[in-house]
């Protein structure tokens, strides 16, 4: 985390999934089509909302991403009350969780080193896990790790620039001796003199003035030219390098150079769709897994992030693309209502009827007659009499 790409990286991660709300859903079929019953109620869906004593569900999240984010792997003890079911979610740090598989049974467990207890080792019925791509198959490949000398070149790099611009940027200083004069009379005089001469001119005390001894004279200073050795563009490709390790888009790290109005909007539709989609379903499938009962499972219960809250264009392009459904029947004024945060209107005012141009018909079928004394589809006021052609 001293990167500050990765920094930039962990933050943009956590924080969409500070305001994504998760959903406990039934899966149903009305009329022969997929329906999805919200369950508020449902003992995972509390359990989820307050995980915990110590964190609540932002908390909870933004470190559970976190940690996914850089190990590539989440682990939390499931605490059991008296009666069975699961009372709460108890993060443990991947560092100090290894997983192992036993290679005759296949069977995998998880040796957690992180209690007062000493080492304890728990079967996959206690411990909730998601994880990515993993080499061994049972545990999570760590980004943080695939891309170390990456990481610690930025670092490097940026104590560099630290190092030298806390001394005011001032190039290395030379002495030299001049002709005809002697050297220090021993070693620990000339090196008394340099420590004098650093501890007079470092910190808060440069830019003063100094008097050199007699027969000591300032040489030519060594600068060093940014662009021989290549400081920015070093620093510029290695957030372009980490970046692209996490698939997060340049302007999320601080990289603006080759950014506009249009295509930042674009880049982080595509970081929602590469970066947190495929997270947050690993997180949807590992709870399914690890928080669900059998009953659950068979009775459609699922578990989905909501993700319209990151996924939402600006106003005015939201509220066309509602408005192109409402008019062609796709949702209702309430359904419009409430993804805008509003309160639903009565149903008296019409607040869940799905309206359909008067000009449109089911294809196959005859165009249905305006009655008489009302306009026509086009607009026209002649009324279709008899006689009259639809």
């Amino acid at each position: 985390m001293k990167s500050p790409t990765v920094h930039a990286i962990i933050t943009a991660i956590t924080r969409r999934f500070a305001v994504t709300p998760l959903h406990v859903y039934r899966k149903t079929r009305k009329d022969g089509r997929d329906n999805k019953e919200l369950l508020a109620d449902h003992p995972v869906a509390k359990l989820l909302a307050y995980p915990n004593s110590f964190q609540s569900r932002v908390d909870y999240w933004m470190d559970a991403t976190s940690w996914f984010a850089r190990y590539g792997c989440f682990y939390a003890f499931k605490s059991r009350g008296k009666t069975g079911p699961i009372r709460s979610l108890l993060p443990m740090n991947p560092r100090n969780v290894t997983v192992k598989q036993d290679p005759n049974t296949w069977n995998v467990v998880y040796e957690w080193g992180g209690g007062t207890e000493g080492q304890q080792t728990y079967t996959p019925s206690q411990v909730h896990t998601a994880r990515g791509p993993a080499r061994n198959g049972f545990s999570g490949d760590s980004p943080v790790n695939d891309v170390s000398q990456s990481i610690a070149l930025e670092i490097a790099a940026e104590s560099m620039g630290a190092t030298l611009f806390s001394n005011g940027a001032i190039p290395l200083m030379v002495f030299k001796y001049m002709t005809g004069t002697q050297r220090f009379k021993d070693e620990e005089s000339e090196k008394q003199f340099i420590e004098d001469f650093q501890a007079q001119f470092s910190g808060t005390k440069r830019h003063k003035a100094l008097l050199l001894p007699k027969g000591i004279e300032q040489g030519t200073p060594l600068e060093i030219d940014n662009d021989k050795a290549q400081f920015i563009e070093t620093r510029r490709y290695q957030r372009t390098v980490i970046a692209g390790a996490w698939g997060v888009p340049p302007h999320l790290v601080g990289d603006l150079e080759r950014a506009t109005f249009n295509n930042v909007e674009q880049q982080d539709q595509d970081f929602t769709g590469n970066v947190i989609m495929p997270i947050a379903q690993a997180f949807e499938a590992a709870i399914e897994r690890d928080l669900l009962t059998t009953d659950d499972v068979n009775s459609g219960v699922i578990v989905r992030f909501n993700l319209d809250s990151v996924l939402r264009a600006d106003f005015k392009s939201r509220q066309e693309g509602s408005q192109i459904q409402r008019q062609n029947g796709a949702i209702s004024a309430n359904e419009w209502r409430e993804r805008e945060g509003m309160n639903p209107i009565s149903e008296e005012d019409g607040g869940d009827e799905y309206i359909r141009p008067a000009n449109m018909a089911v294809a196959g079928q005859p165009t249905p007659l305006v009655p008489a004394g009302k306009p026509k589809p086009n607009g026209s006021a002649q009324p279709n009499g008899p006689g009259s052609k639809a």
